[in-house]
């Protein structure tokens, strides 16, 4: 196991890391830049390879145990990434002091949306005296600019599609129920919940391959922030995978929200993007014609 480094910068950073390839990524990172932190892993989410670094491996009911690790280790900051599969279980929650003080508020966001769920979980770290940070604060190469990204522009013919789905994503994030939709003209095909963006395209792929969406390729993914969202925790996030998926599913393009989106293995998806004959544009959802007037590549 690699130990996390110590050259004098100060108190380790702890990555709270789902599953996903963030959490995975940042610690490489934070290990080729010799700067010290620790990996909290949750059970049967993060990624076995994390053990390679220092950690822990907890279940989310087991905040003694995570809280006696930080201070142990002197962690003063966190960052919340990766995927969570489910929430956690009222019952498997163990009755000590920490747990007991929290766990009316816990309840509380259980029965609400993601974002509120990681409002509750946020404040009550920062309530604990640690400072919360976003995985683009530490890495902010991995921030798509409001610009397109790779060879393929946007064509008119999907222009309409994209300002569909703003409208579409912005509603389904003031629900703070996802933050993915696919639009085929100005028609929302569908609506991103629990399953995650590529199970979501794995659906439109099904409806495409008997015959419900045409069998023309066409029709734009949108992921944007959810309206009023930290983005110190779940920032929308895109990878190879979603260009794959998007591909499956028949799409012409891919449209994230511009300095408030993730891009995971950025040169090669891409290329992917680029090979698969893909726009993939970041765009500033409240300006959104500056792309079709002004776009430029980054």
């Amino acid at each position: 196991m690699v130990r996390a480094p110590q050259d004098g910068s100060g108190a380790p950073l702890a990555i709270i890391a789902g599953g996903g390839q963030v959490p995975l990524h940042l610690a490489r990172s934070l290990s080729d830049k010799n700067v010290p932190f620790v990996v909290v892993m949750l059970e049967g989410d993060a990624d076995p390879a994390l053990a390679e670094y220092e950690h822990i491996a907890v279940n989310t009911a087991e905040l003694s145990r995570f809280k006696r690790y930080m201070l142990d280790r002197g962690v003063e900051k966190v960052t919340l990434v990766g995927t969570v599969k489910g929430r956690p279980d009222i019952g498997l929650f163990r009755p000590d002091w920490t747990t007991l003080r929290l766990i009316a508020r816990i309840v509380r966001a259980l029965g609400k949306g993601d974002d509120a769920l990681l409002r509750a979980v946020v404040a009550m770290m920062e309530d604990g005296g640690l400072t919360v940070v976003g995985a683009h604060e530490i890495e902010p190469d991995l921030l798509a600019p409001a610009a397109r990204l790779g060879k393929v522009s946007v064509p008119k013919s999907q222009q309409a599609a994209i300002e569909a789905g703003i409208v579409a994503a912005n509603a389904l994030g003031a629900l703070d129920a996802g933050q993915a939709v696919v639009v085929l003209g100005t028609r929302v095909v569908a609506l991103e919940g629990a399953e995650g963006t590529d199970a979501m395209l794995q659906r439109v792929a099904d409806l495409r391959a008997i015959g419900r969406l045409g069998r023309r390729k066409g029709g734009v993914l949108v992921k944007l922030r959810k309206p009023g969202q930290d983005i110190r925790v779940d920032m929308p996030t895109i990878g190879r995978n979603t260009v794959a998926g998007a591909a499956s599913a028949g799409l012409a393009g891919i449209a994230v929200h511009g300095e408030n989106t993730l891009v995971m293995d950025r040169q090669t998806t891409i290329a992917d993007a680029d090979a698969a004959g893909l726009f993939l544009v970041g765009l500033d959802p409240h300006a959104v014609e500056r792309t079709w007037t002004g776009e430029h590549t980054r």
